[in-house]
Parts: structure tokens; C-alpha cells; sequence
């Protein structure tokens, strides 16, 4: 069956959109978790009773010390993102972990917990459109992902490298959410850079369901022209939300003004990486960013 044929499946039946998601939510940064958290909520609103999120605050050594009440920090950490979910009707677990390996933690969690979705927060000082540019252009001189990571400073290597092993692991489907100061989703932005990122559909379905959230997809490739059924899907898509979701005019320049008033971009891997290797002179002002890498099976 080929991809489109799925998403049509998955979006215009609303098969699996009627499933639970049980998604894991991972993060280090207390600000980064609560803006992924609130992200999570919105794009999982209008799915059944039955589903969860599963919170993992990974921590390292120097973080522990700071924690002087476990029970204290976690109710400080997770109690918004608590009530938000049960609010929505999703049952929520919480956890704080100090981790030496947070890959390994995050597949074993969402193993233990029967997860279909790993969401990872990264805040965007730490993670960031120039940092990874750098070390595709790193890892292109030097042809070995090892090389490339060796001539960064060691928090950023240490940030790609969990990014890339967690990418290349999980056999679920998988989120990369870059924080740059998000406080809620509005304006929605949506670059279509290769045709595996119309995996993107579903996750910009979910969120144009919200009333107050608007739509621009950026079909640069011309997908919706050149393949009829996309052109259905996305056409499905604008109806069931009641035109908040909108193509943007290929006749005009995305200026960087535009770019600064979006709340969140939601793009697939191939497409992120297409975006930032570009010359596109808006690419170092993004605002907070969601990659995703679909197993082609996600229920969200």
C-alpha cells in the first residue's frame, strides 16, 4: 500500500484516530517539559477516553543535587500538565529519573509502558536549526557521523548524538521537539519539502481541530498538484476543519516576518534536514519546531 493510500486510510476513515494514543513524553529542561506537555494536550484533545502520556523527567548528576524533596519538585514540575490531561480525559504517569543513558531509559520506558508515540524535548539553546546545520555539514566533510560529533563542544555532541541513537532506535514513531520560548499554538507552520513529509498530516490534523489554531501548509514540492489523492487528502483535511488549514501561495516569498509570527512548525526529519541545509534566509529564526519520524503506524 503506498503511504498516501495509509494516510488516507488513517485520516479520512478515522480508523486509527478513534484508538488511544499512549504517548511518552522526555525531557530534561522543567521549562522544555511543561511547554511539550501543554503541546501534547493540544494535539490529543479531541481523542478518545482511554489514552495517556506518561511524563519522564530525565535528570543527570548535577541536576539531582538540586532536588531537595523528590515529591516537592515533582509537584512543581507536573502539576499543570496534570491537571491539563485529566482535564482532556487522559490518564497521566509522572516520573523522575536520573539517567546516565537516557536512549536506553526513554525504549526501555516506552517499552515497560506500552508507548505508540516518543516525544523528546529539547530546548532550542541547546538544540537548534545552526547547531544541527553544522554538523550535517561536519558530517559530510568527514563522511563518519563519530568525526563529525568529535569537533563539536561536548553538550552539543552529547545532544546530537542522543537525538541520532533515539532517530535510529525507536522503532516507534518519533518527535523531535525543539523549545523556543512556546507558550501555545496558533499559527501553525508546515513546510512539505520531500513527499514522506505529508507523514506530517496527521499531527497538523489533530491540532487544526482546536478552534484557534490556523493552518499554513507550504507544499514546496507541489505534492497537491502533481498526485490527485493528496490533493483529496488535504482538501478532506480544510472541510473537517473548517478552513483553518491553508496552502500557501508558491507565487509569493516566505519573508521573514512571517516566519516570526508562527507559534510552531511541524516538519518530517527528511524535510528538516532539506530546510536548514538550504540558503532560505528565515531558517535561523524559527519558532519552536516539531520533527517527526513516522513508523507509518502512528495513531495519532
Amino acid at each position: 500500500m503506498e503511504f498516501v493510500d495509509i494516510l488516507l486510510k488513517r485520516i479520512e476513515g478515522e480508523n486509527e484516530l478513534k484508538r488511544p494514543v499512549n504517548a511518552l513524553i522526555c525531557f530534561s529542561k522543567v521549562k522544555t517539559g511543561k511547554a511539550l506537555g501543554a503541546l501534547m494536550n493540544k494535539m490529543v484533545r479531541f481523542r478518545p477516553d482511554k489514552s495517556s502520556v506518561t511524563l519522564l523527567n530525565l535528570i543527570d548528576a548535577e541536576q539531582a543535587k538540586h532536588i531537595q524533596d523528590e515529591n516537592t519538585y515533582k509537584s512543581e514540575l507536573f502539576s499543570d500538565i496534570i491537571q491539563l490531561s485529566e482535564a482532556n480525559k487522559l490518564s497521566v504517569r509522572t516520573f523522575v529519573k536520573q539517567s546516565e543513558n537516557y536512549v536506553e531509559d526513554i525504549l526501555r520506558t516506552a517499552e515497560e509502558y506500552n508507548c505508540n508515540l516518543v516525544l523528546l524535548g529539547i530546548g532550542s539553546s541547546v538544540f537548534n536549526s545552526s547547531l544541527w546545520h553544522k554538523y550535517l555539514k561536519l558530517r559530510e566533510d568527514n563522511n563518519l557521523p563519530e568525526a563529525a560529533l568529535q569537533q563539536l563542544d561536548e553538550k552539543a555532541a552529547s545532544s546530537l548524538n542522543n537525538v541520532s541513537t533515539l532517530l535510529a532506535r525507536n522503532k516507534l514513531s518519533t518527535g523531535i521537539f525543539v523549545e523556543n520560548n512556546y507558550l501555545d499554538t496558533n499559527q501553525l507552520f508546515v513546510p512539505i519539502l520531500y513527499k514522506e513529509d505529508a507523514y506530517s498530516f496527521p499531527y497538523f490534523y489533530q491540532m487544526a481541530k482546536n478552534p484557534d489554531v490556523t493552518v499554513t501548509v507550504w507544499d514546496a514540492i507541489g505534492l497537491m498538484e502533481s498526485d490527485q489523492k493528496f490533493q483529496k487528502l488535504f482538501q478532506f483535511i480544510a472541510k473537517k476543519t473548517d478552513g483553518r488549514v491553508k496552502l500557501w501561495d508558491n507565487n509569493k516569498k516566505i519573508e521573514l516576518n512571517f516566519i516570526q509570527q508562527q507559534d510552531l512548525m511541524i516538519i518530517g526529519f527528511n524535510g528538516w534536514e532539506k530546510l536548514i541545509g538550504s540558503p532560505l534566509s528565515w531558517t535561523h529564526c524559527l519558532p519552536s519546531v516539531l520533527i517527526i519520524k513516522d513508523n507509518k503506524q502512528t495513531l495519532i
